[in-house]
């Protein structure tokens, strides 16, 4: 009876461990690489979502793209980033940083967008005054009597 309560113990202690039982890959990609590679791919996946006719007007496959600017391959990804995924807290502080860039981003975005849009109705009301302060841009009403 000792026996098998010794044995079942080990079995669960075993069982429940943090270990992770996923390989370190043969090319391994830098934890820090690894999160500029995550951004990328939610900024594609966003133009991908919002504007595909861009991606496709300038032949941008997000995948390749991706493969390309750092210089890995699909297997080196998929390995890599099962890897990352098994340390959840891990992964999850990655996807934190991740969304923590893309809201500064998203931030200094909106505002420029806004500064521009002042600029733009500033120009607008600018023209429409310096018009209307212009003589020679005032029409004259001509009153033509037929008699």
């Amino acid at each position: 009876m000792k026996r098998i309560v010794l044995v079942l113990s080990i079995l669960i202690i075993g069982g429940c461990s943090n270990k992770n039982d996923i390989p370190k890959p043969a090319k391994p990609i830098d934890k820090g690489v690894m999160e500029y590679i995550l951004y990328d791919l939610a900024l594609l996946q966003a133009l991908k979502s919002y504007s595909p006719e861009k991606l496709a007007k300038n032949n941008i496959d997000p995948k390749t793209y991706i493969y390309q600017k750092y210089k890995i391959d699909s297997l080196q990804f998929a390995e890599n980033n099962k890897y990352f995924a098994s340390d959840i807290e891990g992964y999850k502080i990655m996807f934190e940083n991740v969304s923590n860039r893309l809201q500064k981003e998203k931030v200094l975005m909106d505002t420029l967008v806004n500064r521009e849009s002042r600029v733009k109705a500033k120009k607008i009301r600018d023209s429409i005054i310096k018009s209307s302060k212009n003589p020679k841009t005032k029409q004259k009403s001509k009153v033509i009597v037929k008699g």
